[in-house]
C-alpha cells in the first residue's frame, strides 16, 4: 500500500486516505437559486467523489453576500445550507470527509485591497459572520471548516506585516495581526466538538521565520489542520539566498522559488514542508504536485500528512482512481491559460477523456 492510501485521524474525524481535493471555485458552472450551489455544481462535485478521496475542501463560501472573487456563494440562507448538506451527504456516501472553506470576500492585495481602515465595529460584524457561517457548515453536516487566510485575501491581509499597518489591537506584532483570527477561532471552538475540525489555509508572509511564527501562534489558538498556500508576495519576498528565484513548470505566471538542489517542488510546497518541522498539527501540502507519485514522495519524506490536488481533479474527475493505479498518471496538460479561470468545463483534458 502507498503511504498516500493510508488512513489518518484527527480527533474523532477519520480520513480514508491522505488525498485532498483542494478548494477551487468551479467557474463557468451554473449556480443555483439564491447563490446556492445548485444542481450543476453538485453534479460537478459528485463526479469527483466517485473515486477514493480522503478529504474534499469546498470552494470558498463567502461569509457575506458580496460578489468579490467568490462568485457570491455563501452560507447565510436556508437554500445555501441545504445545498451544502446535499454535498456533505454525497461526500459521506463515498467515505470522504468534507470541510467547508469560509472567507470574507475581498478584492485581494493584488487588487490593492487594504484592511488598514476598517473600523472595529465593522470587524466585529465580520467576526460574527464567520462564526455564523461555521455554525451553518456544522448544521449542514460538514466535518469542519477551513478559515481562508491565504492567497492575498482578507485574513491574509491581516496576518501579513507587508499589508497590515494598523496601530490598534488588530495590528503590530504577530499577536495583533492574528487578533481577528483569534476571536473567530475562539468563538467557533465554543461549539466545535471533536467531530468538527477547525482548519486554516495559511498564506506565506515576508520570510520563512514569519511563516513559522504565524503557524506556531495559530497552533496555540487551537487550529486542528493547516493548509499552506501562497500569500502576500511583494518584491521584498525573502527566501534564503541559496534558494534562487525559479519559474516552476510551464503554464504558471507566478515567479516562484524552489528549495535546495534535489527538491523538485515549488516554494509553496517548500514553505509547507518547513512549517511542518515546527508544529505538531497536521499539514496539507498543495500547489503543482500534479501526480500521486510526487505526493507519495513528499509523504515518505514526512514533509506533511496530506497532499492536495486542484487542477488534476479539474482535468479528470477520476484522477484519484487512475492515479492510484498508475502513480505517474498526469491528468493536467498544464496549459498556459488554464480554463479554470474562465470556464472549467472547457478544460482540454476533459475533452480528451470524453467528458465533453
Amino acid at each position: 500500500m502507498l503511504r498516500i492510501e493510508e488512513p489518518y485521524q484527527i480527533k474523532n474525524v477519520k480520513f480514508r486516505n491522505r488525498i485532498v481535493m483542494a478548494p477551487m471555485c468551479p467557474f463557468g458552472v451554473e449556480s443555483g437559486e439564491e447563490n446556492s450551489l445548485g444542481e450543476e455544481i453538485l453534479r460537478y462535485y459528485e463526479r469527483r467523489l466517485k473515486s477514493p478521496l480522503g478529504l474534499l475542501i469546498t470552494q470558498a463560501f463567502s461569509v457575506k453576500e458580496l460578489d468579490v472573487g467568490l462568485r457570491n456563494f455563501g452560507l447565510s440562507n436556508e437554500r445555501q445550507v441545504q445545498d451544502l448538506a446535499k454535498l456533505a451527504d454525497l461526500a459521506h456516501a463515498n467515505g470522504t470527509r468534507i470541510i467547508a472553506q469560509i472567507a470574507y470576500p475581498s478584492g485581494g492585495h493584488h487588487r490593492h485591497d487594504t484592511i488598514d481602515f476598517w473600523r472595529q465595529d465593522e470587524l466585529q460584524e465580520i467576526e460574527d459572520l464567520f462564526v455564523r457561517s461555521a455554525e451553518n457548515a456544522k448544521k449542514a453536516g460538514c466535518d469542519g471548516v477551513e478559515l481562508h487566510g491565504a492567497n492575498m485575501f482578507f485574513l491574509n491581509l491581516f496576518s501579513s506585516p507587508i499589508t497590515n499597518h494598523r496601530i490598534d489591537e488588530f495590528g503590530g506584532d504577530i499577536h495583533g495581526r492574528l487578533h481577528l483570527a483569534e476571536r473567530i477561532i475562539r468563538r467557533i471552538r465554543e461549539f466545535a466538538d471533536d467531530s468538527f475540525l477547525i482548519g486554516y489555509r495559511m498564506g506565506w508572509n515576508r520570510d520563512l521565520e514569519t511563516d513559522i511564527e504565524t503557524a506556531e501562534e495559530l497552533e496555540k489558538l487551537g487550529i486542528d489542520l493547516f493548509h499552506i498556500s501562497y500569500g502576500i508576495r511583494e518584491a521584498d519576498r525573502y527566501m534564503p539566498k541559496e534558494y534562487p528565484p525559479y519559474v516552476c513548470y510551464p503554464g504558471t505566471t507566478r515567479e516562484k522559488q524552489i528549495g535546495p538542489a534535489g527538491f523538485d517542488y515549488n516554494d509553496v510546497v517548500y514553505t509547507g514542508k518547513e512549517i511542518h518541522k515546527h508544529i505538531q498539527v497536521p499539514v496539507i501540502l498543495v500547489d503543482e504536485i500534479w501526480t500521486i507519485e510526487r505526493g507519495e514522495e513528499l509523504l515518505r519524506e514526512e514533509a506533511g500528512e496530506f497532499i492536495a490536488y486542484g487542477r488534476p481533479f479539474l482535468g479528470d474527475p477520476l484522477f484519484t482512481e487512475r492515479g492510484l493505479r498508475d502513480p505517474a498518471y498526469k491528468s493536467c496538460f498544464r496549459c498556459k491559460e488554464c480554463a479554470w479561470f474562465y470556464d472549467c468545463s472547457r478544460c482540454p483534458k476533459l475533452k480528451e477523456r470524453g467528458y465533453l
